[in-house]
């Protein structure tokens, strides 16, 4: 179970980031379901000046005083209209009535559906939910903390969870759950610190308590609760990679064309990128693009397009992808011609071939379940990502010791032979 903190840890990464700050579905990252996150007033505090002690300088410097925090109590099912909201919403989950999400949610991407879908999937029901709000940082606007007894599919005993929504209200009146990926810093600053408020901590302390009693007591809906995130992140990649091969054109076979005269030689320029802020991997050049996963600082990639909207078309070796060209820098650029391109080949490319010609002899394996990649040949190594089943690595070398070497978000990896083919 995450301690504190991991959670301040998790909690960080969301509200701490140069101008926008990623704001994950329903706020899940930064409350979601709470396992084990007591703190206690001393570490409370901490917590605020450690959060205050990482904020970058420029962040510091734009921000000023930011947006007025009140310091209000939690309010317990004060506001109807955001009640039958919230109980809408658990109305559809349990459904799977996406028909409803969408007059309840917005905006209603594909990641949303799919992780709405997915959660459905392992619940059955929410008989008891009580709902705590806190005045949010826009006018007209909330942030609901909904502790539910959740029952899961399988199983009689419900476990305790809560869950925080951030409610906003639209031009026509109407209060909706509002699912924005990223947020603007003021905003993320303001939730960060009423997420951090006393109340607030002491009734995540109380579901934290009522959940691991159910723990020491060897509830199995309590340990099935547990793997239910895991599950549900798994389902999403799966979903995700699907509808990305889906959506790939087959293959078109030209014709054969006669010999003719030579044509002149055409060169290329191959270039490479890297990161260098922590920014979203989007499926598509839009910040309201579905989100494939998060670059590092230092994380390499091959530049496909360089686009004049402002951002660039990348691939890591396993999946395309679009990153905003401003948080990207060139470190080199090659220009080759059609021939140099066919008859070079990396050492290391050659040397696979000649080890092992059978797996991987088209220059890529393919993950047969989920694995996980190691900093090196050993399974005490630090991991440095997950693959699912279904996704391919660029391979360098299937090993004697049971090990293939492969490149994994531009940097040289290893994968366990007996996962892949």
């Amino acid at each position: 179970m995450p301690n504190a903190k991991e959670f301040l840890e998790r909690l960080k990464d969301l509200v701490i980031e140069n101008r926008k700050v990623v704001l994950p579905v329903v706020l899940v990252a930064a409350i979601l379901i709470t396992l084990g996150i007591g703190v206690s007033a001393n570490r409370r505090k901490q917590q605020q000046e450690e959060v205050q002690a990482n904020a970058r300088p420029e962040q510091a410097e734009a921000g000023g005083e930011g947006l007025a925090v009140p310091d209000v109590p939690l309010e317990e099912n004060a506001y109807p209209e955001i009640n039958e909201l919230v109980m809408r919403y658990y109305k559809a989950l349990e459904e799977v009535n996406t028909d409803e999400l969408t007059e309840i949610v917005s905006p209603l991407t594909d990641t949303v559906l799919i992780r709405f879908t997915e959660w459905a999937k392992h619940t059955q029901s929410c008989p008891a939910v009580n709902i705590y709000t806190k005045p949010g940082p826009r006018k007209d606007s909330y942030i609901a903390y909904v502790y539910a007894e959740v029952q899961i599919a399988g199983y009689d005993e419900t476990v305790p969870g809560l869950t925080s929504f951030f409610i906003c209200k639209n031009e026509a009146g109407n209060y909706y759950i509002n699912m924005e990926e990223e947020i603007d810093k003021e905003e993320a600053d303001y939730i960060t610190a009423i997420n951090l408020q006393d109340d607030v901590v002491d009734l995540n302390n109380k579901v934290t308590a009522e959940f691991n009693e159910l723990v020491q007591t060897g509830s199995d809906a309590a340990q099935a609760f547990i793997k239910v995130e895991e599950s549900i992140t798994k389902g999403i990649q799966e979903a995700l990679l699907a509808r990305q091969e889906a959506e790939q054109p087959e293959e078109v076979v030209e014709p054969e064309e006669t010999a003719g005269p030579e044509e002149p030689q055409v060169t290329s320029v191959a270039k490479k990128a890297k990161a260098v802020d922590v920014v979203n991997m989007r499926s598509s050049d839009s910040e309201i693009a579905d989100k494939l996963g998060k670059a590092q600082i230092g994380d390499t990639f091959d530049v496909l397009e360089e686009k004049a909207n402002g951002w660039t078309k990348l691939s890591d070796g396993t999946k395309e992808f679009f990153i905003k060209s401003e948080y990207l820098e060139v470190i080199s650029e090659e220009t080759t011609t059609p021939q140099e391109q066919e008859t070079q080949q990396p050492q290391e490319e050659q040397q696979t071939a000649a080890t092992n010609p059978s797996l991987g002899s088209n220059g890529y394996v393919t993950a047969k379940t989920t694995v996980n990649i190691r900093k090196s040949a050993s399974e005490t190594s630090e991991r440095l990502g997950t693959i699912y089943m279904g996704e391919r690595l660029d391979l360098v070398m299937n090993q004697a010791d049971g090990w293939c070497k492969v490149k994994y978000q531009g940097q040289t990896a290893y994968v366990k032979s007996e996962f892949v083919e």
